[in-house]
C-alpha cells in the first residue's frame, strides 16, 4: 500500500485531495465558528451545518478537478455522502467527548484532521473507484 502512495498518479490524488480538503476544512471551520460564536448555535448543530457545506465544496472539487470522474454522478454523490455521514458521526462524537476537556474550536480542528484521513481512504477506495 505504501508503495502505491508514492506512485505519481496516487501521490497527485493525495496532494490534490489534501489541498481540496484543506479548502473544505477552512469552509467547514469558518462556518462552524460563525455559527457557534456569532449566532450562538450549539456545537452539535453547528457541526452538522458546517460539515454539509464543506462536503458540497469537497465533493464538487474532487469530482471535477481531482479524480475527474463525472460519470455516474448521482451514484458517486450518494457514496460520497454516505461516507460523509459516517464522518459526521465520528466528528460529532469527538466534539461531544472532547469539549469536556478542551475548547470547542480545538476539538473541531482535531475532528477535522481525523475525519479527513478516514474519508480520503474510503472515497479513494469506493466513491472514485467505480
Amino acid at each position: 500500500m505504501l508503495k502505491r502512495i508514492f506512485k505519481t498518479k496516487d501521490f497527485r490524488y493525495i496532494l490534490l485531495y489534501g489541498i481540496i480538503g484543506g479548502l473544505a476544512a477552512i469552509v467547514d471551520f469558518s462556518i462552524f465558528t460563525l455559527c457557534v460564536k456569532e449566532f450562538r448555535v450549539s456545537a452539535i448543530i453547528s457541526n452538522l451545518i458546517s460539515m454539509h457545506i464543506g462536503m458540497l465544496v469537497s465533493f464538487s472539487l474532487n469530482t471535477y478537478f481531482n479524480f475527474k470522474k463525472t460519470d455516474k454522478l448521482f451514484r458517486r454523490f450518494l457514496s460520497y455522502y454516505s461516507i460523509v455521514l459516517v464522518g459526521m458521526g465520528i466528528s460529532t462524537l469527538i466534539i461531544m467527548i472532547g469539549t469536556n476537556y478542551l475548547p470547542v474550536l480545538i476539538v473541531k480542528l482535531i475532528a477535522i484532521v481525523i475525519v479527513t484521513v478516514i474519508q480520503y481512504l474510503f472515497n479513494r477506495l469506493v466513491t472514485y473507484k467505480f
